[in-house]
Order: structure tokens, then C-alpha cells, then sequence
């Protein structure tokens, strides 16, 4: 898959704190980078559904998920 050169912030879980994560990106042609805690349980990992290599999963807020449902919907929260 072809790799972004340029993101665009369009949303942090406000109440993160000053460590900026987890938050949602928009790339250049169209996709998006949702930035999170890498999540590592083994359990949790092997319930993930169709995981490829080169794929990993990352834990984000529903604060996060609310804020990418409004920017889809054109809202900003």
C-alpha cells in the first residue's frame, strides 16, 4: 500500500492531556490515520478479524470515535 507523504490533524481527544494521543489524520488523497496506544493483549489480538502482516490495531477513545463520526457526518464537535 502506498504510504502518505502528508497528514492533516483534524481531531485529538480533548481530554488526553498533553499527551496528544489518541487523535485522526487526513492524508493527501483522501484516507485516514487514526494514531492510538498500540494494542498489545495477546488475547484481544487474536480476536482481531481479518489481520494481515504489516497491519496492527491501536486502542482510541470514544471521545475520538465521536469526534471521526462528526467530521464523517461534516460536523465539528
Amino acid at each position: 500500500m502506498d504510504q502518505p507523504k502528508h497528514l492533516e490533524h483534524l481531531a485529538t481527544d480533548p481530554e488526553s492531556g498533553k499527551d496528544g494521543c489518541p487523535s485522526f489524520y487526513a492524508t493527501e488523497d483522501g484516507r485516514y490515520i487514526v494514531q492510538g496506544y498500540k494494542l498489545t493483549s495477546a488475547d484481544a489480538r487474536a480476536q482481531l478479524v481479518n489481520f494481515p502482516d504489516g497491519e496492527d490495531a491501536v486502542i482510541i477513545t470514544k471521545n475520538l470515535a465521536d469526534l471521526i463520526v462528526a467530521h464523517h457526518n461534516g460536523r465539528t464537535a
